[in-house]
C-alpha cells in the first residue's frame, strides 16, 4: 500500500511570496515537495534531503529554514518566501545581481539557497564582517564556485552605498526568465499527494488527549523526524503529531525557588521543550546565567537548523551524538514529562536508557527542562566534528564543577603550584558519541574531585577517561580516534582552566 493511498489530504492555507494559496495535501508532506510539485516554484532545489546542503532554503515568517525538513502543516497560516519572491517590480534583488556580477554561481543548484540565506543576513542588519557572512551561509554547500565570490557579493550589497534599495544596479528580468510570482493554488492534476497525515493540535491539552488515544509520531522542528521519514519511509501509517504551534511548550525563564524549609534554594533555569537553538543563542537569560548553552547551540548545524531544532526534540530523539545531552547530564538537569496523567520528573542521568531509547512513555511529551544553577558552578563544552558547521559529533565533552578557593587541591606538575589553584568540587564529566547513550564518566569524575587544574591532574584524568569509555567504529569515526580525542579534549579543558 502506498503512502499516496493512505494519507488523507487536508487544506493548508498560507502565503507564498505574498500570494495566498490553498493546497490540498497530507500535513506530513514536505514543504519542499509542495513548493516544487504543487506550486511549480522549482527555484527551490533538493540536494541532500537531510538539511545539510541548504539548496532547499526558504524563509518562513522571515526565518531561513530547510524546506525539506518542514512538514507543510507547520506553515498553515504563515508566510513563505522563495527565491522567486526575491525580485520586486520585475527587477532582480540586488543580491541576485551581485552574485551574477561577481561570478558567484556556476551549476546553480546551491544558488537559490545561498540567496535566501544571504538575503536573510542582509535584512538582519548585522555587521557584515567576513566571519559573520561566512557563518550566515554556513548551512549552504557550494561545490563549484567556493565561497570567496559569494562572500564578495554579500559584502558588495552590504557596503556599497549605490546598492541601497537596489534601485540603481539591480537588473531587469528578461521575459524568458521571469519567475512566477503568483503560484496557482492547489495541486496540479495527477500530482501524487505523498507524505503522511499530520494532526496540528491547538493546545497542549488537545495534544495530550490525541496522544493518549492512539499512536502518533511527535514532531517539533523536524530536523530529525523528517530525515528519518525520508530515509526509512513511514509505511506503518503512523501520523505525525505536529507540536510546532504550541506556545505552551516555549519560553526561557529563571525561577527563584525555596527548599522544604522555605529558605532560598538555587535558582533554576527553565527551558520549554520547543526552545530552539536560535532561542538559546539570543536569550539574555542564557547569556547571563549559563552561556555555555548558547556556545553549544552555535555549533549545532547552521542557521537553518538552529531556527528549527529544539532542545525537546534533541532529548526525545536520544541520539548518543545529541549535542545538548552531555550538557544536561553535566548540569544535573531534570526532564519534565507530561501526559493526561499529569507531570513526571526524570533526572537526565536516568532518562537515556538505551540506544535512542528513553524513559518517556508513549503517551508522554517532553514538557520542559529544568537546570539548577548552584552558585559558583562552572561549565565547559567542546565538540569535535568533521567541520565547523552541520557536523554530527564525533565526540562531545561537557565538564562542570564548583571551585573551592579555600580548599587545598591535590595534584602537582612541572611548573605548576597546586596550592595556587582552587580545588574542584561536585565534578561532572559527561560525554557524547562514545557509547550507545550519552554517559557520565564516573571514574574520571573521581580523579578530578578535590583536585586542582594542574598538569598532573590533567594527565591522570585524560588517561582515566580514555580507559573508561568503550566507543565503537562507525561511518563517522573509529573507536581509537574517539578515545584519543576524548582524552585530549578533556586535558585541554583542564589546561585552559589552569592557565598553563
Amino acid at each position: 500500500m502506498t503512502l499516496a493511498t493512505v494519507a488523507p489530504a487536508r487544506i493548508v492555507r498560507f502565503k507564498v511570496n505574498g500570494t495566498p494559496v490553498d493546497v490540498a495535501t497530507p500535513g506530513g508532506r514536505r514543504l519542499l515537495d509542495v513548493l516544487r510539485e504543487d506550486l511549480r516554484l522549482t527555484g527551490t532545489k533538493e540536494g541532500c534531503g537531510e538539511g545539510e546542503c541548504g539548496a532547499c532554503s526558504v524563509l518562513v515568517d522571515g526565518e531561513v529554514v530547510n524546506s525539506c525538513l518542514v512538514p507543510v502543516s507547520q506553515v498553515d497560516g504563515h508566510e513563505v518566501r522563495t527565491v522567486e519572491g526575491l525580485g520586486t517590480g520585475g527587477r532582480l534583488d540586488p543580491l541576485q545581481t551581485a552574485i551574477i556580477e561577481t561570478g558567484g554561481s556556476q551549476c546553480g543548484i546551491c544558488t537559490p539557497g545561498i540567496l535566501m540565506a544571504g538575503r536573510t543576513f542582509l535584512d538582519s542588519g548585522a555587521e557584515a564582517s567576513d566571519a559573520a557572512i561566512r557563518e550566515a551561509i554556513a548551512g549552504n554547500l557550494c561545490r563549484c564556485t567556493g565561497y570567496t565570490k559569494i562572500v564578495e557579493a554579500i559584502e558588495r550589497v552590504a557596503f556599497a552605498p549605490e546598492w541601497e534599495g537596489g534601485a540603481r544596479l539591480s537588473q531587469p528580468l528578461s521575459s524568458s526568465t521571469e519567475a512566477p510570482l503568483r503560484p496557482p493554488p492547489g495541486s496540479p492534476s495527477g500530482t501524487p499527494p505523498g507524505g503522511i497525515p499530520a494532526e496540528s493540535p491547538r493546545s497542549l491539552e488537545e495534544a495530550l488527549r490525541l496522544l493518549g488515544g492512539r499512536q502518533y509520531r511527535p514532531v517539533a522542528g523536524g530536523t530529525d523526524v523528517m530525515v528519518a521519514l525520508a530515509a526509512n519511509g513511514a509505511d506503518d501509517g503512523t501520523a505525525l503529531l505536529d507540536l510546532w504551534g504550541l506556545d505552551e511548550l516555549r519560553g526561557i525563564r529563571l525561577e527563584h525557588r525555596v527548599d522544604d524549609a522555605g529558605a532560598p534554594a538555587a535558582d533554576v533555569l527553565v527551558l520549554g521543550a520547543l526552545t530552539t537553538y536560535a532561542d538559546l543563542r539570543r536569550s539574555p537569560v542564557i547569556a547571563e546565567h549559563i552561556p555555555v548553552l548558547a556556545e553549544a547551540a552555535s555549533v549545532i548545524g547552521a542557521a537553518q537548523v538552529q531556527n528549527r531544532g529544539t532542545i525537546g526534540g534533541n532529548i526525545a530523539n536520544a541520539s548518543p551524538a545529541g549535542d545538548t545531552l552531555p550538557l544536561l547530564l553535566a548540569t544535573d538537569a531534570v526532564i519534565v514529562l507530561v501526559s493526561v496523567r499529569g507531570e513526571r520528573r526524570v533526572p537526565a542521568a536516568e532518562f537515556f536508557i538505551g540506544y535512542r531509547r528513553t524513559a518517556r512513555a508513549a503517551d508522554e511529551l517532553v514538557l520542559r527542562v529544568e537546570i539548577p544553577l548552584p552558585p559558583g558552578r562552572q561549565v565547559r563544552f567542546r565538540k569535535v566534528g568533521t567541520r565547523r558547521a552541520q557536523a554530527i559529533s564525533k565526540v562531545a565533552v561537557a565538564v562542570s564543577w564548583r571551585e573551592d578557593p579555600g580548599g587545598t587541591g591535590t595534584g602537582t606538575g612541572p611548573g605548576t603550584d597546586s596550592a595556587s589553584l582552587p580545588a574542584w568540587r561536585d565534578v561532572r564529566v559527561a560525554l557524547g558519541s562514545v557509547a550507545p547513550v550519552p554517559v557520565r564518566a564516573h571514574a574520571t569524575e573521581a580523579v578530578l574531585e578535590g583536585a586542582s587544574a594542574t598538569r598532573e591532574t590533567a594527565d591522570l584524568a585524560a588517561a582515566t577517561v580514555a580507559a573508561e569509555i568503550a566507543p565503537i567504529d562507525d561511518v563517522r569515526s573509529t573507536a581509537a580516534y574517539r578515545r584519543a580525542v576524548t582524552a585530549r579534549v578533556l586535558r585541554r579543558i583542564i589546561r585552559d582552566v589552569g592557565g598553563w
